[in-house]
């Protein structure tokens, strides 16, 4: 005798009117159980009209949509709430959901993109914390950087080359040898020519390189968050190719020989270390930008 006999099936006439009764008083889960998917559907979209935030029941219909075979609506329902644990820091969570997802539409290539950003974001939080503890060392309170401005700097700093480039100790390394700075509006940042060994990555805020040229500045280039400008005066022991200055409000991180070498020691990879930190050549373009600019 199967599930539904026991519950519905078989009944005399006379006892009808009792098992409606009674079948209003079954559950969600009890529809399930009784594989009579289309009503528990329709009860658990109810409830989500209600309370659209309720993962749990989000959950339940998407494995309801997958017992009915309407596999698209499983797939959102497993999404969605793949991406709500996700945002909570439950990537494992998140990624598990999706990979039930995956079963269900092998062909569709939107849920691996989703797989391996939450992957990605998994490893950034791993990165974030490293990175903030830099950061913390970085400003200390002598720069009046509060746990929230330090936040909001990383947040800043999350799509640069910089921290895409290094793993989270490395970065932690990086930032915690840096000083934290603040410049006003037109701040002289360093002179063409001079030898000053000292590299900043810049977090908010422009700066540009210019040459004065008869009695006015003519602009070679502007940076932006996440550009690193004197790394030839620090890691080539060359000298600042133009002059530059804070366009506007600038946050940035300086740092210096000494810091550099504070990085270095110990360091299990130096050489990828230098590479990152020299590889947009920033200085390098501005001089041969110069160049032209000289000869025509």
């Amino acid at each position: 005798m199967g599930i539904r006999s026991w519950f519905g099936g078989g009944k005399p006439e006379s006892k009808q009117s009792g098992a409606k009764a009674k079948e209003q008083e079954y559950t969600i889960d009890d529809l399930i159980v009784l594989e009579r998917y289309d009503e528990a559907a329709d009860r658990l979209k109810t409830k989500l009209k209600i309370n659209p935030q309720d993962l749990h029941s989000h959950l339940k219909l998407a494995e309801v949509y997958a017992q009915l075979r309407q596999f698209d609506k499983a797939v959102d329902e497993f999404g969605f709430v793949a991406d709500e644990y996700a945002q909570d820091g439950f990537h494992d969570k998140g990624i598990a959901l999706l990979s039930k997802a995956q079963k269900l539409a092998p062909l569709d290539q939107s849920i691996r993109f989703k797989i391996e950003r939450i992957q990605r974001d998994k490893s950034m939080e791993h990165v974030r914390s490293y990175a903030l503890e830099g950061l913390r060392q970085a400003g200390g309170t002598q720069a009046g950087s509060s746990a929230v401005e330090l936040k909001r700097l990383w947040h800043n700093l999350t799509g640069t080359a910089v921290v895409q480039r290094l793993s989270g100790d490395q970065l932690k390394r990086l930032f915690s040898c840096m000083q934290l700075v603040r410049l006003e509006p037109e701040t002289l940042i360093a002179e063409e020519g001079s030898q000053e060994a000292f590299l900043l990555l810049l977090v908010t805020g422009t700066a540009e390189g210019f040459v004065r040229d008869g009695g006015r500045n003519t602009v070679i280039r502007s940076f932006t968050s996440g550009d690193i400008i004197g790394e030839m005066p620090l890691l080539e022991r060359g000298s600042w190719p133009v002059c530059y200055r804070a366009l506007d409000q600038v946050t940035a991180l300086r740092l210096t020989r000494e810091g550099l070498e504070q990085a270095l020691v110990g360091n299990p990879d130096p050489r990828g270390f230098l590479e990152v930190l020299r590889e947009q050549h920033n200085d390098r373009d501005v001089a041969a930008t110069l160049r032209r600019y000289r000869a025509s």
